[in-house]
């Protein structure tokens, strides 16, 4: 296959470290760039919009389009640099690539909109507050190792740090959480993953850098008509197999139902204890009584994310091993309480997060994962195409009541999930069997 540039975003927590003064006058003056980030933002679209309003006037009048340099009048080619000219001496804090790189931002928004804009089918764009600060590639420096990684933001322009004193670049710590944050790290250090534009924003009073890095996609001899399909349920959290072959892969789903199950109750038993507690955990109010709620609830979804990376993981790598060029699997909104018949205690196992986990893990190897519709894969049999509520005669087993096919059920789905446009085909049956519906 052809080389594939892929771009994917990491978001990293920071911790402030010492050598850039008293850190508390640098962050006043990071939260006013965030400020003028959004200031630069919407007058970039504003002036765009305004250029634009001269170009189609001009044609009106003469007949003629003029080019961006003959609209801008000026020496720039370009009307984002124009712009980015304009803007310079009332927002001069900027690092000059940040401030042209945020008014590139807008100014494709605008452009990409402008269409729809001046036919009256949607309105000008605006940004809200607490606008991300967009740091251009050149301007992230990351060093150390994946155990102690600094990065190195270049926000402030020349002027501004030698006017307050501050250092050539904002430092901060990497809080690395889990195994893929390390290994993107670890890439980016060795030059593997190239930096591309990325984000500093402050959130829930911490300072998030959103960490965009491209790579080249993988080469692989990995055959696209060969369709790995992922059964999701309670028993395995995952069955993936494909129809005709006797191997597969299975992940057991004790742990999730566990946990959640362990964690559901202690939530309870805190939400409970709130609203009879004593004055010590009174406080300022209701924020101080149900702050153990809300621990119990950010470690279930902490628990969620790193169970989504690890079995996403182990999907597409099981797939890339065995040759699978596809990934088909089932069209789950967000949790597997969509399927009815399944335990309520995993509402909470966002589906669509281990989706979208898999894609991004998949796209790296030039891997297509595809979502179909459920509806009939738990009750088609996979062997004569037969489908009936009658065939799954447990949430574990199947039975074919026409060929008596017999086998697990999850395997059974997943078998079905591995056939190219199942969902067509099931249509398409009960289409000629209305009786069945």
């Amino acid at each position: 296959m052809a080389e594939k540039t892929i771009v994917k975003v990491m978001k990293f927590e920071l911790r402030y470290i010492d050598g850039a003064g008293e850190f508390s006058e640098m962050q006043k003056h990071l939260w006013e760039l965030q400020k003028q980030t959004r200031e630069v933002l919407n007058k970039t679209i504003q002036m765009g919009y305004a250029l634009e309003c001269k170009r189609f006037a001009h044609h009106d009048k003469t007949g003629q389009w003029l080019d961006d340099k003959e609209l801008t009048g000026s020496k720039y080619k370009a009307v984002a640099d124009y712009i980015n000219a304009e803007l310079k001496e009332d927002y001069n804090i900027f690092y000059s690539d940040c401030r042209n790189s945020t008014v590139r931002k807008a100014y494709k928004k605008f452009k990409d909109a402008k269409n729809k804009i001046f036919s009256g089918e949607m309105s000008l764009p605006s940004y809200r507050s607490n606008q991300p600060i967009i740091i251009h590639n050149r301007n992230v420096i990351i060093r150390g190792n994946a155990e102690s990684a600094l990065v190195g933001l270049k926000v402030f322009s020349d002027g501004f740090k030698a006017l307050h004193g501050f250092p050539a670049a904002v430092n901060f710590k990497l809080c690395v959480k889990d195994g893929t944050q390390r290994a993107i790290i670890e890439n980016v250090i060795s030059e593997i993953y190239k930096i591309s534009e990325s984000q500093l924003i402050y959130d829930n009073k911490k300072w998030f850098l959103i960490l965009a890095y491209r790579f080249t996609q993988k080469k692989n001899d990995l055959n696209p008509d060969k369709i790995l399909g992922v059964d999701l349920g309670v028993k395995f959290a995952v069955y993936a197999s494909s129809i005709g072959e006797y191997g597969s892969f299975r992940i057991k789903g004790g742990e999730v139902t566990e946990f959640i199950k362990r964690l559901e109750k202690r939530k309870k038993s805190l939400q409970n204890q709130a609203t009879v507690c004593g004055d010590g955990r009174i406080g300022h109010g209701t924020k101080t009584r149900v702050a153990d709620v809300y621990k119990a609830r950010d470690k279930i979804s902490n628990f969620q994310d790193t169970i989504n990376h690890r079995y996403s993981r182990a999907i597409v790598d099981y797939a890339r091993k065995n040759g699978y060029g596809t990934i088909q699997l089932e069209k789950l909104d967000n949790s597997i309480e969509k399927k009815g018949d399944y335990s309520p205690v995993l509402v909470h196992w966002t589906y669509y997060d281990l989706r979208t986990k898999m894609e991004y893990k998949a796209a790296e190897y030039g891997i297509k994962v595809i979502a179909v519709e459920p509806k009939y894969t738990s009750q088609r049999c996979s062997k004569c195409g037969y489908i009936s509520s009658e065939n799954r005669k447990t949430q574990e087993s199947f039975e074919c009541i026409k060929c008596g096919y017999k086998c697990n059920a999850d395997f059974n789905a997943s078998q079905n999930l591995s056939v190219r446009d199942i969902d067509r085909i099931i249509d398409e049956y009960l289409g000629a069997n209305p009786e069945l519906t």
